[in-house]
């Protein structure tokens, strides 16, 4: 399993340096652009034939059709399969199980004639059977839609645009059409990503439909979405826990295939088999517009949001009474259930705080390009404006830092937290959480400087940020572990990403001892550095 990862990464590599080389070479060789287009296709026809022998000699996959694998795959599972292919009039695709702990299926092939569905063992034990014919029936949706070929042609869009851009720069009368064709290229790549994300609903609907029981497929995302924690244990760096680490990157590797992306559910993972955690953890992915904008870099939707989608309008799957499901039947949409919201203007305002730097920084690092398109446009660029983009980058960088870390740090608990659909990455809670350090947040990295905290309550990852060089690294080293297992005041800020988190201004070992906290100094960082910025900025203006 430790290879597997590697090997993925690398064949990656290859195909990248592979387009690059070509592609360079046939620039400098004054190559006219429909060759460059054939080059495109050509290479896109090549991966997608490869595909499948690449996917099957890079995992160690055990086929269920071979004599001594007939068992791997439970009876009922087969069975099922079969009928379902009977009904539809579906080739029966050939089945594998890789043996891994992590809770996952996909399917692979050029067409329904030729298609393999794989599922994880890890998946078979997490999962009731009725479940688990929901994901293959979701498998045998992306093989009926050919979505092979449907996210094959997609993704030549992206390579195609490219070309016009390398080639476009080439002739002067051309170069503005090839940066916009660049423009679109970034572009495409989230449209992409919205094509496959649509694809899943699309796979999930055709599941709902041919088992007639959405609630089991619900249940299952649930379960696979929180199966990444088994118990507090599972954060201490044991021989078990690097075993599920390696596994989790496993999941990672197969993020596009895979019936479930790791980023898509990683919230739920503080839910620990908690339904009432569950709940309040997805119900933020509903009212909360930062989830959308989070979603827009995702293979894959959000959990709460397929789970939304397989319950109808209301929101709600009637399933049966177990954990995962039973936060699954709560009606995220209830009036009257939830507190304050985050609301539209506050959102704009918080996007364009956190944009706004890193915009003019681009700006700025982009001169050459930025002045091309403006002149093309009619604009004149002042000897100006590069340091009065300094005195903004530093302005504005000042004003996402202080609105980034405010408040006074207030005692709070981590189920009061998990609720809290008002936080994001730029607005804060300044909290003070009690509790035990239970672990590391990257299991069995012992270089981790981030913690997990559990309270009476739940459980939430800290992490260590500073803005120094190496100092997360000398902390993870040289100091994080001192704290596992013992009691611990946190004072920081509790933000919402992808996953919640607090972001950790000291900690305290030992909650009577008040005189050795371990601070950190992110922000006072990046405050002397953003005024550093502007006065820079300053400087170089009044000597114009």
């Amino acid at each position: 399993m430790k290879f597997i990862f590697r090997s993925l990464l690398i064949i990656l590599g290859l195909y990248g340096l592979v387009f690059a080389v070509g592609d360079a070479y046939l620039s400098h060789a004054q190559a006219p652009p429909w060759l460059a287009v054939i080059f495109a296709v050509v290479f896109v026809g090549l991966q997608y034939a490869a595909g499948p022998s690449v996917i099957s000699w890079v995992l160690s996959i055990y086929w269920c059709d071979l004599p001594e694998n007939v068992g791997e795959l439970p009876a009922v599972n087969r069975e099922f399969v079969d009928r379902l292919c009977a009904s539809r009039g579906l080739p029966r695709p050939r089945l594998g199980i890789i043996r891994s702990g992590t809770p996952n299926a996909f399917s692979f092939g050029h067409t329904p004639a030729d298609a393999r569905v794989v599922i994880t063992t890890g998946l078979l034990e997490m999962l009731t059977p009725d479940e688990v014919n929901a994901v293959l029936a979701h498998e045998l949706g992306h093989v009926e839609h050919w979505d092979f070929v449907v996210m094959t042609i997609a993704a030549l869009v992206p390579l195609l645009l490219y070309q016009v851009y390398v080639f476009g720069r080439r002739v002067g009368h051309f170069r503005l059409v090839g940066e916009g064709a660049y423009v679109a290229y970034l572009i495409s790549q989230f449209v992409v990503l919205l094509l496959n994300r649509t694809r899943e609903y699309y796979a999930d609907a055709y599941s709902s439909h041919v088992t007639g029981h959405p609630d089991q497929l619900a249940s299952a995302l649930v379960k696979i979405a929180i199966g990444l924690v088994q118990s507090d244990g599972s954060y201490r760096a044991t021989p078990a826990a690097a075993e599920r680490r390696r596994d989790h990157r496993l999941a990672g590797a197969m993020a596009l295939m895979g019936i479930s992306n790791v980023n898509s559910g990683r919230a739920l993972i503080l839910s620990a088999g908690d339904a009432a955690a569950a709940a309040r953890v997805m119900r933020w992915d509903f009212t909360n517009p930062w989830a959308r904008l989070y979603e827009l870099n995702s293979t894959h939707p959000l959990t709460a949001f397929r789970v939304r989608a397989l319950g109808g309008d209301g929101g709600a799957v009637a399933v049966p009474r177990d954990v995962a499901s039973a936060a699954m039947s709560t009606d995220f949409a209830a009036a009257g259930t939830a507190p304050a919201r985050l609301g539209w203007p506050a959102f704009l305002l918080e996007v364009g705080l956190w944009a706004a730097p890193v915009l003019a920084a681009g700006v700025l690092v982009f001169g050459d390009l930025s002045k091309r398109a403006m002149a093309s446009a009619g604009m004149v660029v002042s000897g100006w404006a590069a340091p009065a983009l300094l005195v903004f980058i530093g302005v504005t960088w000042i004003a996402r830092i202080s609105y980034r870390y405010r408040g006074d740090f207030q005692p709070a608990e981590i189920a009061s937290l998990l609720g809290d659909l008002t936080v994001s990455e730029m607005r804060p809670r300044a909290v003070r959480l009690e509790g035990e350090i239970v672990g590391r947040g990257v299991p069995g990295a012992f270089w981790s400087p981030d913690l997990v905290l559990r309270d009476r309550t739940g459980i939430l990852f800290v992490l260590y940020r500073q803005s120094i060089p190496f100092a997360r690294l000398v902390f993870g080293l040289a100091s994080a572990d001192d704290f596992i297992g013992r009691s611990v005041v946190i004072n920081g800020w509790f933000r919402r990403g992808l996953t919640p988190y607090v972001e950790m201004a000291s900690i305290t070992p030992d909650t009577t001892d008040t005189t050795s906290a371990t601070r950190t100094y992110s922000r006072w960082v990046q405050y002397a550095a953003a005024l550093l910025t502007a006065g820079i900025g300053c400087y170089w203006l009044s000597v114009r």
